[in-house]
């Protein structure tokens, strides 16, 4: 950060005489001296009008011994000619009205051809204190932030000294009639005998000793800055401050009689008496809150508190009664209760089941879905008490969950069956999500409980809807793969029959050919055996049977489908290249799904490939290892390919780029291998066509296989080339 020295000495520098002109100010004689009006006033307006460089300052006063308005000005030697000091108050009636508590804070006024800014600052504070300090200056932006402080603290030290007169003038009368009251009865008792004049003498003290206690009492008063009232211990007002009578805009006697005048709201009347009264008969302090009538009419909230004065006998003399204006806590109190009602309001409506807990995890705050759905209300649930609602098959997995959050500080999430007030389970997914401070440490935890169970079922049917759907996509290529069926069991049945026959006539010739028909039944089992497992495989392929997660060999399972369309590979003239890596670790999934998913990525591409006349059809099937423990299985055809845009439509239900197709083999095999918890998807090759891939995860058999010879150094990676 760059600093402007020179802006910044120049910032001390005027920091520095402001201060300097406050202490002149602060440092001014008393205005009045011996309550009688010095020549302090004028040379303070002088000091102002120097030190603000003013074209002059006015002062409009009651002299509070004289009670007359007295009217002193000072003018700037640049105002000579243009307006004489005695001339200021008739200019300022003219240019701002004839009522000094009218005259605006801030105006242009005109002098002649001049232009001057003038503030005007009261100096009173009782409804009839008519002083103002009015500054006048030829300046435009005048009063600046600065020169308005020295203005106000001119101001302060000409009430204060306003003040002090009155104080004066007031001991002064009190003497005055205190001395002559008590001289007057002291002359009627001279003829008395000595004890009588003792006693007037004393009675002297006493009153003397009263009348400076009153006067120390109002002093004290005043010279607190909230509104504060002295009463006697029957409950009337004695005294009362400045800002009391501020406030209220009452004289003394009128507040005597508050409750019922108006002072207070007639609403809170009763409960102040009642409060009053109690705290009388029990000589302890009290408080109550009421609303207090403004002398604008207006009713605002005050803290009243009431304490006792006690003398050295501990007997209570006086009440102090100290009034705090609460009316901005008030409605901040009553803007906090709307936004906890809105706050409960929102929590309540939210369709779901909203609840809190404390950082260890124990519940401390339940919605009222939470509740009516439990049929237990937040004292029931506090706790751990509420995992009884967890269903018993869920309550330890869900304990397990609630730990791992609490102990990661992280949001989490589970599953888990919750009862309804009617015993009924129903399936929720429990949401949890932590609330931490500047360190990471957990303040408290926040949570909605969602019910899934119309989602559970839906994703139940699905997978019955996907399973049916596998099945209706194995039946639809029974049709095409009958040739194939055909072509591949009349192999060894004909072998059979061939076999057979031969055997026949070895056995028929003289002497019988024995050697030869043994071979010929070796051949006739070897073809019956190998006629069977083809059947055995279609009935496993094509019939419903739940899948089994088995340790595949993925290269082996292609193998068993590449016989199904041999046939139509001859027949449409496609090359097929198998590209098997040698070494590849078995697949965790099951053999008949997974080989379904193989057999409509081949037909698909020969599908694909099937109006190509100007190039080779090639279909080139690759498996090969992935890193992190993953096998891959991939397709990839010379056809026309697939618009860019539409690759993740390929795999939509019932989405099919073939005038015949029904949309739903791809979908399927996408489904399956999710299911295996792998990935299908789909890419346009660098030249002609698209490959279509899947990765799936090896078996925890083979993973542990190839630890065992990674270890032994005997693992080897390659692959072989084939061409049909």
């Amino acid at each position: 950060m760059v600093v402007n020295s020179k802006h910044s000495a120049e910032q001390r520098q005027c920091s520095r005489c402001c201060i300097n002109d406050l202490n002149r100010i602060l440092a001014h004689p008393p205005i009045w001296s011996d309550g009688s009006f010095s020549q302090a006033l004028p040379d303070l307006l002088d000091i102002v009008v120097d030190m603000l460089h003013l074209d002059f300052a006015y002062v409009r006063l009651k002299d509070p011994v004289k009670m007359e308005y007295l009217e002193v000005a000072r003018t700037a030697r640049s105002l000579v000619g243009a307006i004489a000091p005695q001339e200021v108050s008739s200019v300022l009636s003219t240019s701002l009205g004839q009522d000094p508590k009218t005259w605006p804070l801030i105006q242009r006024i005109a002098i002649g051809e001049r232009e001057l800014s003038t503030i005007s600052l009261h100096l009173g504070w009782l409804p009839d204190d008519t002083g103002m300090l009015v500054a006048a200056s030829h300046r435009a932006e005048f009063p600046e932030e600065a020169e308005t402080l020295r203005l106000r603290i001119a101001a302060n030290q000409i009430a204060s000294g306003l003040q002090e007169a009155r104080l004066f003038s007031q001991r002064t009368r009190v003497d005055e009639t205190t001395d002559q009251e008590v001289w007057r009865r002291t002359k009627e008792i001279l003829a008395l005998s000595e004890d009588r004049r003792q006693e007037i003498v004393e009675l002297r003290r006493v009153v003397e000793s009263l009348r400076v206690r009153e006067i120390d009492i109002q002093l004290i008063v005043d010279a607190i800055p909230a509104p504060l009232a002295i009463m006697t211990v029957d409950g009337e007002v004695e005294a009362v401050n400045r800002p009391v009578l501020e406030y209220f805009g009452m004289g003394a006697d009128e507040l005597k009689r508050w409750s019922t005048t108006g002072a207070v709201h007639p609403d809170d009347v009763a409960a102040t008496i009642s409060t009053w009264r109690r705290a009388v008969q029990t000589g302890e302090p009290y408080e109550v809150e009421s609303r207090h009538r403004r002398s604008d009419g207006v009713y605002r909230w005050f803290s009243v508190r009431g304490f006792p004065l006690r003398d050295k006998h501990g007997d209570i003399v006086r009440w102090c009664v100290l009034q705090i204006d609460v009316e901005e806590r008030k409605r901040a109190e009553e803007a906090l209760r709307a936004n906890e009602r809105n706050l409960n309001l929102i929590i309540n409506t939210i369709p779901g089941l909203v609840w809190s807990a404390s950082a260890d995890g124990s519940a401390d705050f339940v919605n009222q879905h939470y509740a009516d759905y439990v049929g237990f209300d937040l004292e029931h649930l506090q706790g751990s008490r509420w995992t009884a609602a967890i269903h018993p098959d869920d309550r330890s997995g869900m304990a397990h969950a609630w730990r791992s959050f609490m102990t990661s500080r992280r949001a989490g999430e589970r599953e888990a069956r919750l009862r309804r007030f009617d015993g009924t389970y129903r399936w929720f997914l429990f949401r949890a999500n932590p609330l931490l401070d500047e360190s990471g440490n957990v303040i408290k935890w926040f949570g909605i409980n969602t019910d899934i169970e119309d989602r559970k079922r839906a994703e139940e049917q699905l997978r019955d809807t996907q399973t049916k759907l596998a099945h209706m996509a194995r039946m639809t290529t029974m049709s095409e793969l009958t040739a194939s069926i055909a072509h591949e069991v009349n192999q060894p049945l004909s072998g059979i029959v061939t076999n057979a026959s031969t055997c026949l006539r070895m056995l028929a010739a003289d002497p019988p050919n024995v050697a030869g028909a043994l071979e010929t039944v070796r051949r006739t089992l070897r073809d019956g055996n190998r006629a069977s497992d083809i059947i055995g495989r279609l009935r496993s392929l094509f019939n419903r049977k739940a899948p089994v997660a088995r340790p595949v060999d993925l290269n082996e399972a292609t193998r068993e489908v590449i016989p199904l369309l041999l046939n139509r590979l001859h027949r449409d003239g496609v090359s097929l290249r198998m590209e098997f890596a040698e070494d590849l670790p078995l697949a965790a999934g099951d053999r008949v799904q997974l080989q379904q998913v193989i057999l409509n990525l081949l037909q698909n591409a020969m599908d694909a490939m099937s109006m190509i006349d100007d190039r080779p059809r090639t279909l080139t099937i690759r498996t090969e290892r992935e890193q992190s423990n993953w096998i891959r299985l991939s397709v990839q055809d010379s056809g026309h390919g697939f618009d860019g845009e539409a690759i993740e439509k390929l795999f939509d239900a019932f989405y099919t780029t073939k005038d015949d197709g029904m949309g739903i083999g791809l979908s399927v095999s996408r489904s399956i291998i999710e299911n295996h918890h792998g990935r299908l998807w789909a890419s346009l090759n660098d030249g002609w066509g698209a490959t279509f891939s899947f990765s799936i995860p090896r078996s925890a058999e083979s993973i542990t296989s190839a630890h065992s010879l990674d270890a032994k150094g005997t693992l080897g990676e390659g692959g072989v080339t084939r061409n049909v």
